[in-house]
């Protein structure tokens, strides 16, 4: 989408006129009527303050690529093309959700503790969705923990791509996970259909007898 459309739609989503739009972003009407036209393009400093004035902001989206990998003889899985930040105290907090891979009964997972972590984090990898782990795993944290994770060969052998990088940028001192996961775009992730109701058993009817019984 062009800037000069996101300031058509930003203008038209307020119900606001050019007259008015340019009035409030200190631009000229003029200005803003050739910059939707498409005469000019406005500087992403115009466009940034032109959409402020109509209640939006410019912001970058940041782009995970997910697949889901198909490995004999494990459950399904999916992996990232790289790793992010997850900020405080999301990535701290305590997850609710049933131990999938030893059945020990645990259901709270306080990722404050480092051993509950790393347990959480190996029920995300080999059973979590992608909008799950983008929510609660963190790459730095990820990276501390890899080497104990007790993770089948084939999961190991896809995560390590992420974690390689992440790790040569450890090396150079240029340590960078992508930021702002709350509004990412999980590309190459579509979530699968709901599973179809249960069949239930045919109930067998009885047919009711208005007489009295003799």
């Amino acid at each position: 989408m062009d800037r000069a459309y996101l300031l058509e739609v930003a203008r038209r989503e307020r119900g606001l006129t050019q007259a008015q739009l340019a009035k409030q972003s200190g631009t000229s009407q003029a200005a803003l009527s050739a910059y939707e036209r498409g005469l000019k393009s406005p500087s992403l400093k115009v466009a940034s303050r032109i959409l402020e004035a109509a209640g939006f902001d410019l912001n970058l989206r940041v782009h995970i690529d997910w697949k889901e990998h198909h490995p004999t003889g494990i459950v399904a899985f999916w992996a990232p093309n790289m790793l992010w930040t997850v900020e405080t105290p999301d990535c701290f907090a305590t997850l609710s959700m049933p131990d999938f891979i030893r059945n020990t009964g645990m259901r709270d997972w306080d990722m404050r503790d480092r051993e509950q972590r790393k347990g959480a984090y190996e029920q995300l990898i080999r059973r979590g969705l992608p909008s799950q782990m983008i929510r609660w795993m963190d790459g730095a944290l990820l990276v501390d923990a890899w080497d104990e994770l007790d993770l089948p060969d084939p999961v190991r052998e896809v995560w390590r791509w992420p974690i390689r990088l992440a790790l040569e940028q450890v090396t150079s001192n240029a340590l960078s996970f992508s930021s702002d996961t709350s509004t990412a775009s999980i590309r190459g992730y579509e979530p699968l259909p709901p599973p179809p109701p249960p069949v239930r058993p045919k109930q067998r009817r009885t047919r009711f007898d208005p007489r009295p019984p003799e």
